[in-house]
């Protein structure tokens, strides 16, 4: 059933993403009277469609993505019930795609990258006008909470309650920030300034690397902050107040909400010591679990953090979560170029059926979060300068624009080929790197 899950929820994803992505050369070449044969949702044999204009729009048995045919392109192989090669004929009165100004190819070739962009924001601004909660740990201060035995932090001294407050002199406003500037730097030297007790002082550490991810850590987590404490309850009466930071329970850390019910397991009536992070210093407090159904509870939720805008502040807070992410995004291809980042961060077509799944089985809004990240992803990568990516024939365009005059079919035919090259190169490394992930490949892949 979870791979059921996962696939149908792939499909979803990758569909969506895709149709948009080709919606936006069909558009503008629409808009700029080309002639387009068919606008395709989905590959293969033709199921049902209609006719506007000159274009068959479509649905086709295979609905992963779509395509356009657009006159003056090569036949479309990819479906082979295509119209006759009497309707695929070039008419003759410049409608064709390569007879009309590089300028309007030039825009409908970005169109379909800048549709990935739109969908992006469109799907977060509908997110946020709706409202969903999320994790309060993203946008509290990045005080630290647990530290991870034999740890780079350990190691540097740092303890629970020390707040980051500059990572190599870049001020750290919310652990999502420090989050990011860690996995962005695996195995360097960092430089954290660290408030401890009202005092500041520059803590040095290398950051390790995970085993799985592969991506840069220090071995540090958030606090688990309280986000209620039911009325009568045992928190209650320990004087356990919102906002409080459970550091340990019983001398264990805390590292999830999700590990105080397993700390408090078999452990009703008996007193326990916790200790909480509250107004800048820890304090150790008494707190008794009461039985519920068999179950030690001592009441309390954890600390959510509802997003939710009218229509203007959500477009605002999607196009700023959007930029932010290009912005992360170049970084961590920068560190992937320069050998800092291991090709093992990427996400290939397994992770993402899997992240898909697991969105899907939370509900339909982590499903389209999803869609909108990997969405913005798909954008940005379809703008690298490689044939037969959207950035390739952007960079021949670009070429044939400065020299004046058309490339030459060898030159074009030569410069697809490689770039067709490395493009499946990249292909291998990215499956690669989801079967090195996989249980059952992983431990035999280095």
């Amino acid at each position: 059933m979870e791979y059921l899950t996962n696939a149908l929820a792939f499909i979803v994803v990758l569909g969506l993403m895709i149709f948009f992505h080709e919606f936006g050369h069909f558009i503008t070449a629409k808009a700029f009277g080309m002639r387009v044969f068919v606008f395709s949702f989905g590959f293969g044999k033709r199921l049902l469609g209609f006719k506007w204009g000159d274009t068959d729009c479509r649905v086709s048995a295979i609905p992963l993505g779509g395509y356009v045919k657009l006159e003056g392109e090569p036949d479309d192989v990819i479906s082979p019930d295509n119209p006759t090669a009497g309707e695929f004929a070039p008419v003759g009165d410049g409608r064709d795609f390569t007879a009309r100004p590089r300028w309007q190819r030039f825009i409908v070739y970005l169109a379909g990258p800048a549709m990935n962009g739109v969908l992006t924001v469109t799907v977060l601004t509908v997110l946020y006008m709706m409202g969903f909660q999320v994790d309060a740990a993203l946008y509290d201060k990045p005080v630290v909470g647990a530290v991870e035995p034999g740890s780079p932090a350990a190691a540097a001294g740092l303890q629970p309650g020390d707040e980051i407050v500059a990572i190599d002199g870049k001020p750290q406003e919310t652990w999502e920030d420090a989050q990011t500037s860690v996995m962005l730097r695996p195995e360097q030297e960092l430089r954290l300034r660290v408030r401890r007790g009202g005092h500041e002082q520059e803590i040095p550490l290398r950051s390790a690397i995970t085993s799985k991810e592969k991506i840069g850590t220090i071995g540090v987590h958030p606090l688990v902050r309280v986000g209620e404490v039911v009325p009568g309850s045992a928190a209650e009466a320990a004087g356990l107040r919102l906002d409080d930071g459970v550091i340990a329970i019983e001398g264990k850390p805390i590292r999830t909400f999700g590990e105080i019910p397993e700390a408090l397991r078999g452990t009703a009536g008996r007193t326990l010591s916790m200790r909480v992070f509250r107004g800048g210093s820890a304090v150790d407090m008494p707190v008794t679990p009461r039985d519920d159904k068999g179950v030690a509870r001592i009441g309390i939720a954890p600390k959510r953090v509802i997003k939710q805008f009218g229509f203007l502040g959500a477009v605002a807070e999607s196009v700023r979560w959007t930029a932010d992410n290009i912005r992360l995004t170049f970084r961590a291809l920068h560190g992937l170029l320069t050998a800092q980042l291991s090709p093992k961060t990427m996400m290939g077509p397994l992770q993402i059926a899997q992240a898909s799944g697991d969105a899907a089985r939370v509900g339909a809004g982590q499903l389209f979060f999803l869609v909108a990240v990997i969405s913005l992803q798909i954008g940005i990568m379809n703008l690298f300068p490689l044939p037969p990516l959207d950035g390739g024939h952007l960079a021949i365009l670009a070429g044939e624009s400065i020299l004046r005059r058309d490339f030459s079919l060898a030159v074009k035919s030569g410069i697809m080929n490689a770039g067709a090259m490395v493009l499946f190169l990249l292909i291998g490394v990215v499956l690669y790197s989801d079967l090195s992930k996989t249980s059952l490949l992983g431990k035999f892949l280095p």
